[in-house]
């Protein structure tokens, strides 16, 4: 009857067996259905379509065209009897009754790839739509390319093929197959088009329509579902005033005008509570408004950093983006908007599609991990601009995966905005290599850009701001512990008003210090606080929310104690009157000294300090003991952090001063402590140590390269393996608590995820007991019985040393 031979195959069919009848929509219909998003979202983001048309070098109509050519093209691998066969029903009243298929397991995707390289020869661009499922097994077996079926009915398949992709070139006005290479970002917008198409189906099976009258009537329809799905918003406005009047640019924020606005890289060093992020957020506003890029996302390394930012910068994401969402992204995430169901929050891969996102790091390096849908995720970060915070704080296994990820922003002609107090130039030159570009200046603070092409440009202060002292103590133990009569000062001071944080290193420091502190503070009636990461998540989440109140900003000043881990050390907002810390990098140390003073109490509508405390004091532990073993020497505090030259160069820093002047003291700190070279006589010990250290450094570096490389299978995005491969270390396992009685530590069902995380802790796998459930990959231990859990947290055995 002169019908094309590809309108003889369905696409989406229907699932309710209530239903009578085949119904089903065209496999024809649903591929322009997803090519409408696309025609759709490429017209309404100007900035996508221009890094398109960037990456494969043409005009951006050019690049319009054989992106639409493609993704007409992602169910290609359904033209094939295997598929059509899953719905033998359908198939029957499409093709007739006449043909034979053997059932078996097949993959539209995979196969689709392998379809058409058969006849055009291997494609990057068409790998990447027909990996839209997750990814693109190139492995299969060449020879089972074809169905085991009827010659007639192979024969149709392969006609319906071809024909389907002479018509996608006449249709998107190509004239020969489009050799391009590689499009970075085409995989993860196809596989998005493909899940908002899908829900535009309207189980359409008339083969007698006009197709070009078909597409025009669905372009309305995706424009709906796109702007239903969240990823179109347009900005209402930019830049500081815009975002935070009343408030004036102070410090660094005071170059925000002097900033190129184009693409690139730009790395901001300046002191703790000097307003990074305001100036970050200000920033990518004018880089969005200005179409250079379309939506923000934000990476912390923890997940309470990143609890703690979503909460601060909310009202700006409102104010720029009043119609969307601002979406919050890393492990427990989902548990705190449990009502919430649209398209953004679905998923956490989903979340860096809106206009708006907080995410850990490790959500953001899931987009360079071998990792089912990864591209989605970094098609999110490269549309936006990537904001990379705290960028001093990781090591070489996660700065390997780090690079991968700003090389993808680079070859994708995207944007990258790094934020830290404390960046060693050795650092920063490596971050700053992905874009050709290279540090010159010493001044501090400074704001670093590099365009496209490696072109550099620096922009420091005329004059600092006010300068911060503060006093430097050292105290001595053998246990890198205070005293008792250390710890009995402490409580003096606290007696007297004094709020006082103490940070340890280890878990196992923490609990020790605590429960001693707490003995001696209970005659005392004085407060002390435990902060940690080795908590349920419901518990931790309370402890959180209670230090802020105590210790925050806002918290009425009554003297109290604070012993907590590194949770307190980043994007936490409190404000103590004197820190002791145990020995750590000296770059680490001045984070956390950023919580010592941090803000002006004097004639303010703030809580006052104490009379006791004059000035902001430091206090660092440092071990008593001569030395005689390195590799021992800073016990467990050696153990977490590995370097130890970089400990000892620390303490001598700290042994030659008793006040640091900041900010100018920022990069005489690090450049001493971080310098590549040994010093005069330096111990050759050290030195050796220190080149162990680098060989380790490398080999970390490596094993988180090989695991970038999308060979092999991949895992889904929703295997809880996924997250230990962002961060080296010692395998952990998830522990479910359970009480005696066999309920969840914290109540709830225990089938569902939601109440299981709620009773969660991560240990090692070594400390974890109790029974394996293989069904929903953890163990689920006893308290008390299994595992000791309480005021504590968790206690494990054996740590004191760990």
């Amino acid at each position: 009857m002169g019908i094309p031979s590809y309108f003889k195959y369905w696409g989406k069919a229907k699932r309710d067996p209530l239903q009578n009848g085949a119904d089903y929509h065209l496999l024809v219909y649903h591929c322009l259905d997803v090519a409408a998003v696309v025609d759709i979202w490429l017209d309404e983001s100007s900035v996508i379509l221009k890094q398109i048309a960037q990456q494969i070098n043409c005009s951006q109509s050019e690049a319009k065209a054989i992106v639409l050519f493609y993704v007409l093209l992602h169910d290609l691998g359904k033209f094939d009897a295997r598929f059509q066969n899953f719905a033998e029903e359908i198939r029957i009243e499409l093709q007739g009754n006449e043909f034979e298929v053997e059932p078996e397991k097949y993959a539209h995707g995979s196969h689709g790839y392998l379809h058409f390289i058969q006849q055009y020869g291997h494609n990057e661009a068409m790998k990447a739509v027909a990996g839209h499922h997750g990814f693109c097994d190139t492995s299969i077996d060449r020879n089972l390319i074809d169905p085991d079926a009827d010659e007639e009915l192979v024969e149709l398949d392969k006609q319906a093929r071809q024909d389907w992709i002479d018509f996608c070139l006449t249709f998107t006005g190509l004239t020969a197959i489009p050799d391009v290479g590689d499009i970075p970002m085409l995989a993860g917008l196809c596989s998005v088009a493909d899940w908002i198409g899908s829900s535009i189906t309207n189980f359409t099976k008339d083969q007698t329509l006009n197709i070009k009258k078909y597409y025009k009537k669905a372009l309305p329809r995706a424009k709906d579902a796109l702007l239903e799905s969240g990823v179109l918003n347009k900005i209402n406005g930019s830049g500081f005033d815009f975002l935070f009047t009343p408030y004036q640019p102070r410090g660094i924020q005071t170059l925000l005008a002097k900033l190129p606005l184009k693409t690139g890289l730009t790395v901001v060093e300046s002191d703790t509570g000097s307003g990074k992020t305001e100036f970050a957020l200000a920033y990518a506003s004018v880089l969005i408004e200005q179409k250079i890029a379309d939506g923000i996302v934000f990476g912390l390394p923890t997940q309470a950093t990143a609890n703690g930012l979503f909460d601060r910068i909310g009202e700006a994401a409102f104010k720029l983006f009043p119609d969307s969402t601002l979406t919050l992204a890393h492990g427990k995430s989902k548990y705190l908007f449990p009502d919430e169901n649209g398209f953004l929050h679905q998923s956490n891969k989903r979340a860096f599609l809106g206009s708006m996102s907080v995410a850990t790091v490790d959500q953001i390096l899931m987009g360079v991990l071998g990792i089912k849908h990864q591209f989605i995720r970094s098609f999110g970060t490269r549309k936006s601009v990537l904001i990379l915070d705290e960028i001093h704080s990781f090591d070489a296994y996660m700065y390997a995966l780090i690079d991968k990820v700003i090389k993808g922003q680079h070859q994708a002609f995207s944007n990258v905005i790094l934020l830290s107090a404390t960046l060693s130039l050795s650092l920063k030159n490596k971050l700053l290599k992905p874009y050709a570009g290279r540090a010159k200046s010493n001044a501090y603070p400074l704001v670093t850009h590099v365009d496209l092409d490696g072109n550099t440009q620096e922009y420091s202060l005329e004059s600092s701001d006010k300068k911060k002292y503060i006093t430097i103590e050292n105290w001595f133990s053998e246990d890198l512990l205070p005293s008792s009569e250390q710890q009995i000062t402490l409580l003096e001071h606290a007696k007297a008003g004094a709020v006082i944080g103490v940070i340890c290193n280890t878990v196992a420091d923490a609990q020790g210090l605590y429960t001693q502190l707490k003995r001696l503070a209970a005659e005392r009636e004085i407060e002390v606080d435990l902060f940690h990461a080795r908590y349920t998540y419901a518990d931790r989440a309370k402890i959180e929310n209670e230090v802020l109140q105590t210790y925050g900003k806002n918290a009425p000043r009554k003297g109290r104690i604070l012993v907590a881990t590194q949770v307190v050390e980043q994007s936490l907002d409190l404000d103590f009157d004197i820190m002791v810390s145990q020995i750590a990098p000296i770059e680490f140390l001045m984070q956390r000294m950023g919580r010592l003073w941090r803000h002006n109490r004097i004639n303010t509508s703030l809580h006052t300090r104490c009379n006791r405390i004059k000035k902001p004091t430091f206090i660092t532990l440092l071990p008593s003991q001569k030395i005689s073993n390195w590799s021992s020497h800073y016990q467990g505090s050696g153990f977490v952090y590995r370097n130890i030259r970089v400990l000892f160069r620390t303490e001598q820093y700290l042994q030659q001063t008793d006040t640091l002047t900041f900010p100018d003291c920022y990069r005489q700190a690090i450049e001493y402590v971080h310098a590549e070279q040994p010093y005069p006589n330096e111990a050759l010990e050290l030195t050796n140590l220190y080149d162990k250290y680098q060989i380790e450094q490398e080999g970390s570096a490596y094993t988180a390269k090989m695991y970038s490389v999308l060979d092999s299978k991949p895992l889904t995005d929703v295997d809880p393996r996924c997250v230990l491969l962002t961060r080296e270390g010692e395998m952990t396992a998830t522990v479910v608590l359970i009480d005696e009685q066999g309920g969840l530590l914290h109540g709830g069902d225990y089938k569902e995820q939601q109440d299981r995380e709620r009773s969660t802790v991560a240990i090692a796998k070594k400390y974890a007991k109790g029974k394996q459930d293989s069904d929903f990959h953890c163990i689920k231990a006893v308290v008390n019985k299994d595992i000791e859990y309480g005021e504590l947290g968790v206690v494990l055995p054996n740590l004191k040393k760990q």
